[in-house]
């Protein structure tokens, strides 16, 4: 499996989970096989990045190669600066959160509740991808109806 330049080993991938992708377990989860580990999400909300909690997900000394980062939130500009601000502390691959059901997170819009809005996620896709230039991925649900 290959994303922009990083060729994977395998695809076995650990999807972020918030409380549990912690960088100690993304590290055990690589050494025991893992081709892709991906950080829990962190806010693109400026006033939330700089909170202790944000800092310790953002910390990727140590880690295996590729380090990604997954991002969350709904306004296209955020989640820009988002994006520019992980890569330029250590972030190679971004992945944005459009999977996560909790309600704190679907009550702003963010998360799986962005698949009821196309034109939002295009407006997204165009603005990240456009801050970047490393690989951006997604994380998805099936979505809103069967």
């Amino acid at each position: 499996m290959r994303i922009g330049p990083y060729t994977l080993p395998n695809n076995l991938v650990v999807a972020p989970m918030a409380g549990v992708t912690d960088r100690p377990f993304r590290q055990l989860c690589k050494r025991f096989g893992a081709g892709l580990a991906v950080s829990e999400m962190i806010a693109s909300n400026p006033g939330l990045r700089e909170t202790a909690k944000s800092r310790a997900r953002g910390d990727h000394a140590g880690e295996v190669e590729p380090i990604v980062v997954q991002i969350a939130g709904a306004d296209p500009g955020e989640l820009a600066h988002a994006a520019r601000y992980n890569v330029d502390r250590g972030a190679q691959i971004i992945d944005i959160n459009m999977g996560c059901p909790a309600k704190k997170v679907c009550n702003v819009a963010a998360g799986s509740a962005l698949l009821r809005n196309e034109s939002l996620v295009g407006a997204i896709l165009e603005r990240v991808v456009g801050a970047v230039e490393v690989p951006v991925t997604l994380k998805i649900r099936t979505g809103w109806s069967r």
